[in-house]
């Protein structure tokens, strides 16, 4: 097997960071959602032309042509699901990419709210999740963990908890109302 456990989790971020780092610059043009749509509809017709491949080879009714057919749909679907993973691991890289945009912006006072910087925390452990997926055990177990995060929005709900500045909770109205009693004061 070669290496420690350490050792193969390095090698496979390695292998997995610098195809989606190159990735990442599609992952602002529609062209990935189209791509996702398309691969949808492809996995649709293939499930019907394997039913129909299966039927027509049940009943004799093309010979030697309905058994090629069945091993030309086999091999289309192969490719649909490996592209339908391409495509998962893509939009996984892109929601890391848009993620660690925006906490670059709020890091750097650019304008970025806390809610929008919660948002994109949560944004980046969904997307991280998906690769942790790949890691060899034990740190593919942490990879329940990060989308459970996401899933939940486990760092907006925290911030909208937290955060003195919103209004949603108690101590948002009351640093609200000192704000506004300073204001009428002046």
């Amino acid at each position: 097997m070669g290496g420690s456990w350490f050792e193969r989790i390095k090698k496979t971020f390695e292998n997995t960071f610098h195809p989606a780092h190159a990735v990442a610059g599609l992952c602002s043009s529609p062209n990935l959602s189209q791509v996702k749509d398309l691969l949808e509809h492809a996995e649709k017709i293939t499930k019907r032309a394997k039913y129909t491949a299966a039927f027509a080879n049940s009943v004799g009714a093309l010979g030697d042509a309905g058994e090629k057919l069945g091993g030309a749909v086999e091999k289309l679907n192969s490719l649909t699901e490996k592209s339908k993973t391409i495509i998962g691991d893509t939009s996984a890289a892109c929601e890391i990419s848009d993620a660690v945009s925006v906490l670059n912006d709020w890091s750097t006072n650019s304008g970025v709210s806390n809610e929008e910087a919660a948002k994109a925390f949560d944004k980046l452990f969904g997307g991280a999740a998906d690769f942790f997926k790949k890691l060899p055990p034990p740190a593919n177990s942490y990879a329940q963990i990060l989308a459970e995060i996401g899933r939940v929005s486990f760092f907006s709900n925290m911030q909208q908890l937290m955060d003195p500045a919103t209004s949603r909770t108690s101590s948002g109205r009351q640093m609200q109302s000192v704000l506004d009693s300073i204001d009428h004061g002046n």
